[in-house]
């Protein structure tokens, strides 16, 4: 940044969130905000800062209708590097939520990746959570912001950090989660309301903003360089290695909690993403042996320890409840596969996809003249909530998985399952 001049700051895109252009750049004490429209030719590294909005270059809603400006996006994503690279700045003002996946579970393409505010914060161990709703209760840390955040802090995004390697200075927090944030003291993160259109608040909201930037981005660029890291302190030494050992465990826990999504997902699911969640339940929740071969259409088998198979998966998924032609598919794939009609089989059906709204919508009762006719064709009929459930009792030790082998191998009917017990339905109560 030039020292001797007023600092030169882009403020890019405005007409993206429907602002005019002001008629001249807006003069203040300490800088000149140049106000620039979407598709200015200007260049991101000609500046001595640039403040955007998020959402920048994303048109549409939050569902599938969402669309990027890749072309000019990956412009901008290469000018803002060689701005960082001359020592600039770069604002992002967080004023709407990320849209970072479909809300429709049809729908599963990754939309992390279509704002330039998104692919600089995509940084390994580094998350984003959107919150219920806005808050304005906002705890401040760094004084320099404390004006503006108090009269425009608004946030709608929390962040979690477990990477030790990535310089993150908290400039917020919603409770104890962080809102606000300066990344590698050049970017900074800032949680707000949209300026108001009338030209008085308008001028203000920008120079708030850009005191608050430019005395927070002065005192960062005097702070000690990274090499002063090399010398520590005995109880640094101690503290940096218990921190690592709880930065590991945290990772682990993280793991951990993936494997639970990813069974979780048998609930929300259809086709492929269905069946992977399901082979993985069975093969890391219930250590069976899978054979995922699809020769015959059977989705699945469970083997033995010699490799042979005891047991026949059919996985299906429904926007209704269970359907009697479920279990006769089943039974035909049994055929189909050369095993006898008594050769143990099973359905495992997730229901209701669309219509459910809540985890009590899974529980739809299946129709009684269904599971008497899964005893007659020899068929045992779960929906994932079973499944899920028959997990959740081997972990609580009420049941092994010996046991719930048995169960398939043996009964016919529905096994209906809570948390808290199992019941094999005969379709005769």
């Amino acid at each position: 940044m030039n020292t001797q001049n007023k600092a030169n700051i882009m403020v890019f895109g405005i007409d993206r969130l429907g602002y005019r252009k002001p008629d001249k750049p807006l003069e203040l004490n300490n800088c000149i905000l140049h106000f620039k429209y979407f598709e200015t030719e200007d260049k991101f590294q000609d500046y001595d800062g640039v403040i955007l909005f998020n959402r920048t270059f994303e048109d549409g809603s939050e569902s599938r209708d969402l669309v990027c400006h890749e072309k000019e996006l990956l412009k901008r994503e290469n000018q803002l590097r060689q701005l960082l690279e001359k020592s600039g700045f770069c604002c992002f003002l967080l004023w709407a939520r990320f849209v970072d996946h479909y809300d429709d579970p049809y729908y599963t393409d990754n939309r992390n990746d279509t704002d330039l505010t998104k692919r600089v914060l995509n940084l390994p161990s580094f998350f984003r959570t959107s919150m219920d709703k806005p808050d304005t209760d906002l705890r401040i840390v760094r004084d320099e912001f404390r004006q503006f955040l108090k009269d425009f802090g608004s946030a709608q995004t929390i962040f979690t950090n477990h990477n030790s390697d990535l310089n993150i200075k908290p400039i917020c927090y919603a409770g104890e989660s962080i809102t606000g944030l300066i990344l590698n003291n050049s970017i900074f993160c800032i949680p707000s309301l949209l300026p108001d259109k009338r030209e008085r608040e308008f001028k203000e909201f920008f120079s708030l903003l850009a005191d608050a930037l430019l005395a927070s981005f002065k005192k960062l660029s005097q702070e000690l360089p990274r090499w002063t890291e090399e010398y520590r302190f005995q109880e640094e030494k101690k503290l940096l290695t218990e921190k690592d050992k709880l930065t590991k465990r945290i990772e682990e826990i993280n793991q951990r909690l993936s494997i639970f999504n990813e069974y979780k997902k048998c609930l929300c699911y259809d086709d492929e993403l269905l069946k992977e969640s399901v082979i993985s339940i069975l093969e890391h929740g219930f250590n069976f042996s899978i054979d995922q071969v699809d020769e015959l259409r059977e989705d699945m088998k469970i083997l033995d320890k010699e490799k042979k198979p005891v047991i026949l998966i059919e996985v299906k998924g429904t926007n209704k409840g269970v359907q009697r032609e479920f279990i006769n598919q089943a039974d035909s794939h049994r055929e189909r596969s050369g095993f006898s009609s008594d050769f143990p089989s099973i359905v495992i059906i997730n229901t209701n996809i669309k219509s459910a709204k809540s985890l009590e919508d899974k529980y739809q009762e299946v129709a009684r003249e269904h599971v008497a006719h899964a005893v007659k064709m020899k068929i045992l009929v779960l929906r994932t909530i079973d499944f899920l459930n028959l997990l959740y009792l081997v972990e609580a030790g009420k049941i092994t998985c010996e046991d719930v082998l048995e169960l398939f191998k043996n009964q016919h009917g529905w096994l209906k399952v809570t948390q808290e017990d199992y019941l094999i339905k005969k379709g005769t109560e």
